[in-house]
C-alpha cells in the first residue's frame, strides 16, 4: 500500500529520542520535512521529540528553518501544517514513568482518528551512555501491540570490541534484528546503486574486478572544517570511531563483496558480513595519526590547531586525521592495499573511492606509466561515477596522450530525493538493504580493537598538519609505498613543493613517529 493511499487506516509515531541535539536539528528534521513536503510520508505520521532539555515547538521550529532548505514560493503553507504534526514530549531517559507519558501521546494522537493499527519508529540519536537506559525503556513502556516498531540506531557502537559485546546483547535482546536499523549515512548514495549495476551487469568491470586488474583502492573522506562543534564527543572518540569504523568500512564491504545470491536483502548483508571476517587484523605498521595545527594564517578565531578550541585539553593527542592500509585473505583479493583516508581541517571537504588498475604489461609512453585507469565514486559534494582513462591529445601533437573521463552515471530528471530522507522511507516501508547488521559491527570492532586499545594505552603522538592543508606528508608517502598513484594536484612531489612553499619547516613534519617502527 502506498503511503499516499487515502484508504490507510494505520498510525505512525516517529520519535526522535535526544531531539535537542545537532543531529535532530541538521539532519533528522530537515529529511523529515522532505519527506512530508513531497508527499512520501506516510499519512497519519505524527513525530514526537523527547529529550531531556525541555523544547518548546515554536522556538524549535525557528532553530530548525535554516536546514531546512525551504522554498518561499511553494513551501510556507505547508510547512506550517508540517508543524502541526510534531508533538515535543520531555523527560529522563532512565526514568520509566516519563516513557509512560511518551505513551500516552503515542496513543492519544493514533487514537484520534479511529486508527486500527499503530506502527512505530523510535529513533536514538542519544549519547552511548544513555543507550541502554534508552532501549530497556522503550521496549517496556512504549512498544506497540498491534504493528511494527522499529528502532534506528546511530553510530558510534561503543568504543571496541570488548565494549560492543553488551552494548549488541542489549540491542539483540530488547529488539529482534528484523527491527534494528543502524544506520550508516553512505550508503543511501546513489552512486553506490550505479555502482553495482556497473559492476555485476557489464563483463568489463564484472570481469577484472579481482586483484588481477586492480592495483590500490583508496577510500577518502575529507572534511576542511575543524571539530569545534562536538569538540567533547570527538575528543573521546576521536577520527577512527567516528568515521572509519563505521562509514568506510561500509563502503569497503560494499565494494568488495561478492555478488549476493538475489536480491533478498539477507543475502546482501550476508555477503556483507563474509567480506569483513576476511579482513585481516589492523596492524599498527599500517596505521598512520595527524592532528590539525594553527597554520598562522587564519583570521577565523575557530580555524586554530586542534588543541586550542576551548574544552580541549591543551596536551590531547587525539587524532584529527588517520590513514590505514587494510588487506584481504581471499581469493580475489589478495595482495590489493585497501586504503583508508580521513580527516578534519584539510583543504577541501570530499568523499570518493578511488580504484586503480595495474599498468599495460607493454606501455609505450611514459605518461601513461604515471597515469593509471582509475573508476572513481564521488559521494560528495556531488555525486558522480567515472572512469579515467588515456586518450590522445588533439591537434598534431603524434602520440602525446592526455587524461580523458568517461561518465557513467545518467543525470536523472527532476530533483533526486535526499540521501537521507531515502533511507528514513526505508524505514517506514520497512527495507533493511542499507543498514548494518549487528554482526557487522561485530568483525569491523575485530579488525580495529587492537590498533584503538594501543591507541588508548600508549598515547602515540600523533603528526601534526597545518590547518587547511592536504594532511600530513608522510601519508602521502605511506599511500605511494602501497601502490597508490596520485593524480595531478594530488601528486606526492606537487603537495611537497606547495607545503615547503608555505613553511619552511614543513620538513619537520615528515618525521615517522616511534611508534610506527
Amino acid at each position: 500500500m502506498l503511503p499516499s493511499d487515502p484508504t490507510n487506516e494505520t498510525a505512525y509515531s516517529f520519535v526522535v529520542f535526544g531531539a535537542s541535539g545537532r543531529l535532530a536539528l541538521r539532519k533528522i528534521f530537515p529529511a523529515l520535512w522532505q519527506l512530508y513536503r513531497d508527499n512520501l510520508l506516510p499519512q497519519g505520521t505524527k513525530i514526537f521529540t523527547f529529550s531531556r532539555t525541555r523544547l518548546e515547538l515554536a522556538r524549535f521550529r525557528i532553530k530548525c528553518v535554516p536546514h531546512m532548505q525551504l522554498d518561499r514560493n511553494r513551501d510556507p503553507a505547508k510547512y506550517n501544517s508540517f508543524w502541526t504534526n510534531v508533538h515535543c514530549c520531555c523527560g529522563s531517559y532512565d526514568n520509566p514513568y516519563d516513557y509512560t507519558q511518551l505513551r500516552d501521546a503515542m496513543v492519544r494522537q493514533e487514537t484520534k482518528h479511529n486508527m486500527t493499527l499503530a506502527n512505530r519508529i523510535f529513533y536514538l540519536a542519544v549519547p552511548p551512555v544513555v543507550f541502554d537506559h534508552v532501549t530497556l525503556n522503550i521496549s517496556r513502556k512504549c512498544l506497540s501491540q498491534t504493528g511494527f516498531n522499529h528502532v534506528i540506531v546511530e553510530k558510534p557502537f561503543a568504543r571496541n570490541e570488548v565494549t560492543f559485546k553488551p552494548y549488541q546483547a542489549q540491542l539483540t535482546q530488547t529488539f529482534k534484528e528484523s527491527q534494528i536499523y543502524m544506520i550508516d549515512h553512505y550508503l543511501s548514495k546513489r552512486v553506490m546503486q550505479n555502482f553495482f549495476i556497473v559492476r555485476y551487469t557489464n563483463l568489463i568491470w564484472s570481469e577484472t574486478w579481482n586483484n588481477r586488474h586492480i592495483a590500490a583502492v583508496m577510500i577518502s573522506v575529507k572534511c576542511e572544517h575543524p571539530v569545534s562543534e562536538y569538540v567533547e564527543y570527538f575528543n573521546q572518540f576521536g577520527i577512527i570511531r567516528d568515521v572509519m569504523t563505521n562509514h568506510m568500512m561500509q563502503l569497503l564491504a560494499m565494494l568488495t563483496m561478492e555478488q549476493p545470491y538475489s536480491n533478498y536483502v539477507e543475502d546482501m548483508r550476508a555477503e556483507k558480513l563474509k567480506v569483513l571476517k576476511q579482513i585481516l587484523t589492523l596492524d599498527m605498521s599500517d596505521l598512520l595519526l595527524g592532528q590539525y595545527a594553527n597554520n598562522g594564517r587564519e583570521t577565523n578565531a575557530s580555524n586554530v590547531g586542534y588543541a586550542q578550541h576551548p574544552g580541549i585539553p591543551k596536551n590531547s593527542l587525539t587524532p584529527t586525521y588517520a590513514m590505514a592500509v587494510l588487506r584481504l585473505k581471499c581469493k580475489r583479493w589478495t595482495g590489493v592495499p585497501f586504503i583508508l583516508r580521513v580527516g578534519k581541517a584539510l583543504n577541501e571537504t570530499k568523499t570518493e573511492v578511488r580504484v586503480q588498475y595495474r599498468p599495460m604489461d607493454c606501455e609505450r609512453s611514459e605518461h601513461s606509466k604515471s597515469l593509471p585507469n582509475e573508476l572513481v565514486l564521488q559521494l560528495a559534494p556531488k555525486e558522480n561515477l567515472f572512469m579515467r582513462v588515456l586518450l590522445k591529445q588533439p591537434g598534431l601533437h603524434g602520440l602525446c596522450l592526455r587524461e580523458a573521463q568517461l561518465n557513467l552515471m545518467s543525470r536523472e530528471r527532476g530533483p533526486p530525493l535526499p540521501n537521507f530522507s531515502s533511507l528514513l522511507l526505508d524505514v517506514f516501508e520497512g527495507n533493511q538493504m542499507l543498514f548494518m547488521r549487528s554482526d557487522e559491527q561485530c568483525e569491523i570492532w575485530r579488525i580495529f580493537s587492537p590498533a584503538l586499545t594501543y591507541i588508548d594505552v600508549e598515547h602515540p603522538k600523533p603528526l601534526p598538519y597545518h590547518f587547511g592543508s592536504r594532511g600530513p606528508l608522510a601519508a602521502y608517502d605511506m599511500a605511494r609505498k602501497n601502490g597508490f598513484v596520485f593524480y595531478e594536484s594530488d601528486d606526492w612531489h606537487a603537495v611537497v613543493q606547495e607545503q615547503e612553499h608555505k613553511d619552511s619547516n614543513s620538513r619537520a613534519l615528515m618525521a615517522t613517529p616511534a611508534w610506527m617502527h
